[in-house]
């Protein structure tokens, strides 16, 4: 007596099509999770930097938030150039950056820190300073780059 095979021919082409799309599908959704996106490297120095009011030489600084309290600071290495943003470019001279650490320090009570700002591929961008430890970085052509300015401190809870 002749035993059937469990998988009929049916099976076998329903089989062999979903591996073909799947072969051709494949590299597609691995190219997708495959990005660009750059981020943040915590830094005891960079924290140090901007704690001790120092200027990093070659870069331009930007805030985010209030003119007077900011949420974040970055300092954009001038080989880049930041794609506009919410962010407000600032002449940084050690005093305004001492006064604008003090007030984010004593106002937000939030621990800010250092980071270095990279791209994909580990270059330094530049130096991101703020209670929050999180963005968005893209280096794009031209040496453009978008760095997301956080949102405003949760205040909730504090006098």
């Amino acid at each position: 007596m002749h035993k059937k095979f469990p998988f009929g021919r049916q099976t076998k082409t329903r089989f062999g099509f979903y591996t073909i799309i799947a072969i051709l599908v494949l590299p597609a959704i691995i190219g997708c999770a495959v990005t660009d996106a750059g981020r943040l490297e915590n830094s005891p120095d960079v924290t140090r930097t901007f704690q001790n009011s120092q200027i990093l030489a070659n870069h331009q600084y930007y805030i985010s938030g209030f003119q007077t309290l900011p949420y974040a600071i970055i300092a954009v290495d001038d080989k880049y150039q930041l794609r506009p943003s919410r962010w407000k470019p600032i002449d940084m001279n050690p005093n305004v950056l001492n006064v604008l650490i003090y007030r984010m320090d004593q106002v937000y009570s939030l621990n800010p820190r250092g980071a270095w700002i990279l791209d994909s591929e580990g270059n330094r961008l530049g130096a991101w300073y703020s209670a929050q430890y999180q963005t968005t970085i893209r280096r794009q052509k031209d040496n453009q780059i978008i760095v997301l300015a956080p949102e405003p401190p949760d205040l909730r809870g504090v006098p």
